[in-house]
């Protein structure tokens, strides 16, 4: 049965639904339009799941649901709406031990360069390389973790995961993975979750991974007619994580006797954008579910503008230049870029132009931001995350530096050979931690450390001290220390005196 129009789509009970809508057609409405539906039809909210991508989505949904000029719905009598991961840690919650982790305290771990570092330890602690554990690492962030004791990638998140329980921490990736394990171990609390999503709404389809997909097939088991999905397979952006377009391209085989309907509206970009946009997906995108007949809900516009230049400066000049035509015409002005790289040279040539800004990203010194991290473990030294950055900065470029950090061809075998020996020591560290014993109290209470790890210990000691004195209004000699160890100029640090002010 061809879904051919809004109603036929919003109101489809009787299949699994996967609705194809462009940028701006009006995914958002669309899920709210079905929710109140739902409710106003004598649907149990409590049998009503909405799963959006993120936080902002998250609030942008329950935005359109309850505001008077939308769909006016009191919050008291809004179902279940949540981002994919914290519907995880809900589940995960459920029975934190099937994954050997705590309910109390349990935390989850967001910063990339602890994830990294941890693979790495994992790797070495096993005598496996650091090119092994970014293998490992890219595996996981896939979501495709298929369970083998003897490979190698496996073995690595396995000693990782150790590593983790240790600390009660969970990282974002496997608050789904964990989910979906204690879900298929666990009938009671997978039935719990299938009755809460016997309609399971999920918004940026084209955006999810293989876990992602083993949750909404899990949760939709015995609902599926209760599945209604939306997406673009031309907007899939996540693939550096793992989301794929081709849970969009195979939804039919996924689930038989679904209906995959358009919804052909752009509310947001007028049609030369569109055209423009449409001739470089059917040239660069040759899967790609095919262009729609749109009806513009916005009048045109101009043609978008190429420019071809010979560097990223001449680039960040003309940018500066059209923002400030733009300023002086009081019209807003977005800067998208393809790295965090490109932003100095932009953010700098629009302060040239007196332009004002504002920026996600942070452009303090590199100096300046180990000084914070410093600053940052010394007042929660307890923090084993905290603790192992420091540890890996001090080796890097501190008092315990160790030549070879990246291990390139201009580095000698021997210096790597070194290096590697003394990254192991460091990882082995993990097997004195526990929930009791956090990784400054291992180091602490070391009974043989080498070299490198006593300069470590008698370092993070001496400004441990030294920031009790700081407490007492000794400031100068916990500041001159903190110069030394991060290599900042003191004018650069004096900054960071408004943390204890």
């Amino acid at each position: 049965m061809a879904l051919n129009s809004y109603e036929e789509i919003v109101t489809n009970f009787v299949s699994p639904t996967l609705v194809l809508a462009g940028p701006g057609a009006g995914k958002t409405y669309l899920l709210a339009d079905r929710v109140k539906r739902l409710l106003y039809n004598g649907t149990d909210k409590g049998v009503i799941t909405v799963l959006t991508f993120g936080k902002d989505a998250n609030q942008h949904m329950i935005n359109e649901l309850i505001k008077p000029s939308g769909f006016n719905i009191p919050f008291a009598k809004l179902p279940h709406i949540s981002t994919m991961h914290s519907l995880g840690f809900e589940i995960l919650c459920e029975k934190p031990r099937d994954v050997n982790l705590l309910k109390t305290n349990l935390r989850v771990q967001e910063n990339e360069n602890v994830k990294r570092l941890m693979y790495r330890d994992a790797s070495l602690i096993l005598d496996y390389t650091e090119d092994d554990s970014k293998e490992a690492l890219k595996c996981k962030q896939y979501g495709d973790c298929k369970e083998n004791p003897e490979e190698r990638k496996c073995q690595i998140c396995e000693q990782y995961w150790k590593i983790m329980s240790k600390c009660n921490y969970v990282d974002f990736d496997d608050l789904i993975l964990f989910a979906c394990r204690i879900l298929e171990k666990n009938p009671t609390i997978l039935k719990k979750y299938q009755f809460q999503a016997k309609h399971l709404l999920v918004d940026e389809y084209q955006d999810i991974n293989t876990v992602q997909f083993r949750l909404i097939e899990l949760l939709s088991r015995e609902s599926r007619n209760g599945l209604f999905v939306v997406g673009d397979d031309a907007q899939s952006i996540y693939g550096f994580r793992g989301g794929n377009p081709k849970f969009i391209l195979r939804f039919k085989e996924d689930f038989p006797g679904s209906e995959t309907p358009p919804l052909p509206y752009s509310r947001r970009c007028h049609d030369k954008i569109m055209q423009d946009a449409i001739k470089v997906l059917k040239k660069y995108y040759t899967d790609w579910t095919g262009e729609q007949e749109l009806k513009y809900k916005v009048p045109s516009g101009e043609e978008p503008q190429i420019w071809k230049l010979l560097s990223d400066k001449a680039e960040a000049k003309v940018v500066a230049v059209i923002a400030r035509q733009f300023v002086q015409e009081k019209k807003s002005i977005l800067i998208l870029v393809p790295k965090k790289e490109f932003f100095p040279l932009i953010t700098q040539e629009l302060s040239r132009r007196g332009i004002v800004y504002s920026c996600p990203i942070s452009f303090l010194p590199e100096r300046v931001k180990i000084a914070k991290l410093f600053v940052d473990w010394v007042t929660n030294s307890s923090n084993t995350f905290r603790t192992r950055l420091v540890i890996e900065e001090l080796i890097n470029k501190g008092i315990a530096h160790i030549p070879g950090a990246k291990k390139d061809k201009r580095t000698t075998p021997e210096t790597i050979k070194n290096r590697i020996i003394e990254e192991t020591e460091i990882a082995k560290l993990w097997e004195s931690v526990n929930k009791k014993n956090d990784l400054f109290l291992v180091i602490k209470n070391l009974k043989d450390p080498n070299k490198t790890l006593i300069k470590i210990r008698d370092e993070l000691l001496n400004l441990s001290d030294l920031f009790i004195n700081f407490k007492k209004e000794k400031c100068g000699e916990f500041i001159k220390q903190l110069a030394v160890v991060s290599s900042a100029l003191l004018n650069n640090i004096c900054f960071l005196l408004q943390y204890f002010q």
